[in-house]
């Protein structure tokens, strides 16, 4: 008479058990939540001190007797400098969408701005229409023709608004599995647009006599001086965090 067998699940007589694995505990750090970006301050770095060297050395070079005239004076050596860094980034873009088919798309897009940059900086916009086109009262201003308004609106502010628009909704579907992984990339664009945002708004306020704020001739040439510095730490500022995607494109990576 065979005994009795007490164990809920009794094994086959004749057969091996397989010797138990124990998985060592998760730490806190496997189970947390997923990554989320930081800010990537190397690039942002290495940009004002660049340019802080740069605006220097121009200052030793041009023999110009006041920093205003070097860093505030249109085209003057930073202004200069701005265009030819953005002028760089897009020749750089260009070559990219062609090396890169599968982004042409995006690096045709960020050409376009690139080459914007670059000639918002010359002032082309100013001389080539003869009014500015930074400013809205401008498009239902009487003083300047219809047609001309019209065409501007169709050639050059339409196209540059369908561009940027594309371009935002493919970036969209790249945010959240940016967020989630802590990509670089997602950082740097939110570092690019809050340089963008304080430059756009320094060069309203410099265009206008802020009396009620106490700001004259002297604070007005300060808030130039910082616009175009500003303006010049984000130009290289750019180029540096599109570089390591320029190289994946260009194949000129070792």
């Amino acid at each position: 008479m065979l005994p009795e067998i007490d164990e809920p699940f009794a094994r086959p007589i004749g057969t091996r058990s397989m010797p138990t694995v124990q998985l060592p505990p998760m730490s806190q750090a496997e189970i947390k939540s997923p990554a989320t970006p930081k800010i990537c301050s190397k690039h942002l770095i290495q940009a004002i001190i660049f340019c802080t060297s740069v605006i220097v050395l121009a200052k030793w070079g041009t023999g110009l007797p006041e920093w205003q005239e070097v860093i505030a004076s249109e085209n003057g050596p930073v202004e200069r400098m701005s265009v030819a860094v953005w002028f760089m980034g897009f020749v750089w873009s260009l070559a990219a969408a062609y090396g890169q088919r599968a982004r042409a798309v995006e690096w045709l897009s960020v050409s376009m701005f690139l080459l914007l940059f670059g000639l918002r900086e010359l002032d082309a916009h100013i001389w080539s229409t003869g009014w500015n086109l930074d400013k809205l009262a401008n498009y239902w201003n009487a003083q300047y023709p219809l047609s001309e308004r019209i065409l501007v609106l169709a050639l050059m502010v339409m196209p540059c608004l369908a561009v940027g628009g594309m371009l935002c909704l493919r970036l969209w579907h790249l945010i959240g599995p940016a967020w989630r992984t802590g990509e670089a990339w997602l950082s740097h664009l939110v570092v690019g647009v809050a340089l963008l945002g304080v430059c756009l708004t320094l060069d309203k306020v410099g265009s206008y006599d802020l009396l009620f704020l106490g700001i004259g001739n002297v604070g007005q040439v300060f808030i130039m001086v910082i616009e175009e510095f500003l303006e010049f730490i984000l130009a290289v500022f750019t180029v540096a965090v599109l570089w390591q995607y320029l190289q994946e494109a260009l194949n000129c990576h070792e």
